[in-house]
């Protein structure tokens, strides 16, 4: 039995409208296709997960971060567990749930035509490990969460222990406006735009 402590990261990040649907598709095949059968078919699909995010580093638009030390396994369990519950409890419709090798898909509820409303996205990483796993010390900076994303990326499927990707709203014909976003997420900072402190 491993009894080394267990690190958990969790990682917010939000997306503006010209990258919501592509994220939710990406994220819903992501979810579909992948192996959650093993530790390696995760740590694949969470690899997927964050390049999508990367890949789209031009639309994040706010992010938040939660920073652990390593601590005991059942501490650990209880701090996952929270965090992931957390952000699934703060949208009212889960479309996809991937888990032990099923997929389950709910009937998705009827929604009122929205066109005027562009919507954004948040994604949620929750990933516990056998080992360190980078601080964000200060969310506003781009380069260190692309940084904690990196390291989530590279983890080992021998030190990976759990992990969840939850994005929201997943349906494509729900459609969140910036200010609920902010309200229902208030730990999410607004990030500078790319150009901002750059001579």
């Amino acid at each position: 039995m491993d009894e080394r402590p267990i690190d958990v990261s969790v990682v917010m990040l939000g997306l503006d409208a010209n990258a919501r649907r592509e994220i939710q598709d990406a994220m819903d095949a992501i979810a579909s296709s992948g192996d959650t059968a093993s530790p390696a078919g995760l740590v694949q699909m969470l690899r997927e997960a964050i390049a999508v995010l990367l890949g789209r580093r031009d639309a994040w638009t706010h992010a938040a971060a939660e920073n652990h030390a390593p601590m005991p396994a059942e501490e650990a369990e209880a701090k996952f567990g929270v965090a992931a519950h957390r952000a699934r409890a703060r949208f009212e419709h889960e479309l996809v749930r991937a888990h032990a090798g099923e997929v389950a898909r709910p009937k998705a509820p009827p929604l009122p035509p929205q066109p005027d409303v562009p919507g954004v996205v948040v994604v949620t990483l929750v990933v516990a490990a056998l080992r360190v796993l980078r601080d964000v010390v200060d969310v506003r900076d781009r380069a260190a969460l692309q940084l904690a994303l990196d390291a989530l990326a590279a983890i080992d499927p021998g030190d990976f222990v759990a992990m969840e990707v939850i994005w929201s709203p997943a349906d494509p014909r729900e459609r969140v406006p910036v200010e609920t976003l902010e309200a229902n997420h208030p730990e999410l900072v607004r990030l500078p735009l790319e150009t901002e402190g750059r001579a």
